[in-house]
């Protein structure tokens, strides 16, 4: 059976968001395994330029390839819609 990894930064906190993930899973829980792995997101200074940005986002990355398994093939979703490889 296929096993699909959710790997996101972060909490979800909106109870529609909840509720359509459980509505998913369970439509797909026939076809295929489904799991969600929320990886705590790095805490905002009150000053930021882009050098704590770039390490924050370093930081969020290095949390996220920690989950990864090996010979995975991996989708990554950004908010932006911009392709970065």
């Amino acid at each position: 059976m296929l096993s699909i990894d959710i790997v996101c930064v972060g909490k979800l906190k909106e109870n529609y968001l909840k509720d359509a993930i459980s509505e998913y899973s369970k439509r797909l829980s026939k076809y295929c395994h489904i799991t969600i792995c929320e990886v705590a997101d790095e805490k905002l200074p009150n000053k930021l330029n882009d050098s704590i940005i770039s390490e924050i986002k370093q930081k969020e990355a290095s949390k996220i390839l920690e989950h990864i398994k090996k010979d995975s093939y991996v989708i990554c979703l950004d908010l932006t819609r911009k392709r970065t490889f």
